[in-house]
């Protein structure tokens, strides 16, 4: 079981996972008002938020996907093809820009790779069952000493070392 968003103690350096962004973003309504406060807390200094530029990268494909099958009235299937095939509607989106441009004056410190994470994440995702995504967070994390993550996804529980803080 997950610990809460509330209790997160000041000073923690904390590793965001995509579905907190995407809460936050999409205004969920039961995670939405927790990931914005969670945010909010980390803009202000109160703990220390990283991700990596996979988390972002994930984070600004969803965005513009589901950005394109609500204004376009496609089906999250259809996205991508209505995309390559209409290239410029990307530049007509405003919500995925507005997001992305809120994270980069953020104070969410965006960790670098100077470094490979193969094999690591194969060797995280065969110890704890992980997806793919999920094991390059890990290998991430690993890489740079965080051992406490924002998501709501259960699957960070099977990491011994992690603290899992959910919304």
């Amino acid at each position: 079981m997950g610990l809460k968003f509330g209790d997160l103690p000041s000073g923690m350096r904390v590793y965001i996972d995509t579905n907190i962004f995407l809460y936050s973003a999409f205004k969920h309504p039961v995670f939405g008002d927790e990931c914005r406060e969670f945010f909010i807390r980390v803009d202000e200094g109160e703990m220390t938020g990283c991700v990596s530029d996979f988390v972002l990268n994930e984070v600004f494909h969803k965005l513009m996907i589901a950005e394109v099958v609500k204004k376009f009235k496609k089906a999250a299937k259809e996205a991508v093809t209505y995309i390559k095939r209409n290239p410029e509607v990307i530049s007509n989106l405003e919500v995925v820009w507005r997001e992305m441009d809120i994270i980069e004056s953020s104070n969410i410190i965006i960790l670098e790779d100077k470094f490979s994470l193969f094999p690591d994440f194969v060797g995280i995702s065969r110890i704890y069952n992980l997806m793919a995504t999920d094991a390059m967070h890990v290998s991430v994390m690993k890489k740079h000493g965080i051992t406490n993550i924002a998501t709501n996804d259960r699957d960070f529980e099977r990491i011994e070392w992690l603290s899992v803080w959910k919304p």
